[in-house]
């Protein structure tokens, strides 16, 4: 009896140092996941930086031409600004919902003199 005994103490001590084992894998595992997406975060918060940025840098004589201007739109933008990036659409429709659109299949949608959204030409 006391054999039995001894051998399920061993057993259950055995058990619960595996258990413990994969506890710590498992959490040394998730601190490196961790520290990976802060890394990534880190980077897309730069990058978002360095976006806002560039917004300002427009090539001129490209306006709507270029698929990168496009890429400087932002919702809730002035018409004003979108002109000073795209240039004069080809065409406007609306006036509180207006729409821009210009010549290489690009638009430009308003809600209330403020950028709702847009379509990118076609490359």
């Amino acid at each position: 009896m006391v054999k039995t005994i001894t051998i399920v103490g061993f057993l259950c001590l055995a058990v619960a140092f595996n258990a413990n084992a994969n506890d710590s894998d498992r959490i040394d595992q998730l601190e490196n996941k961790i520290h990976e997406i802060e890394l990534r975060l880190s980077n897309l918060e730069s990058l978002l930086k360095n976006s806002s940025n560039a917004q300002e840098l427009v090539t001129p004589g490209e306006g709507w031409e270029s698929v990168r201007n496009w890429r400087k739109l932002v919702s809730g933008m002035k018409p004003k600004e979108v002109q000073k990036i795209l240039g004069e659409p080809h065409r406007v429709a609306g006036s509180t919902i207006a729409s821009w659109y210009y010549e290489n299949g690009g638009q430009v949608n308003f809600f209330k003199g403020k950028v709702r959204d847009w379509s990118e030409p076609r490359e």
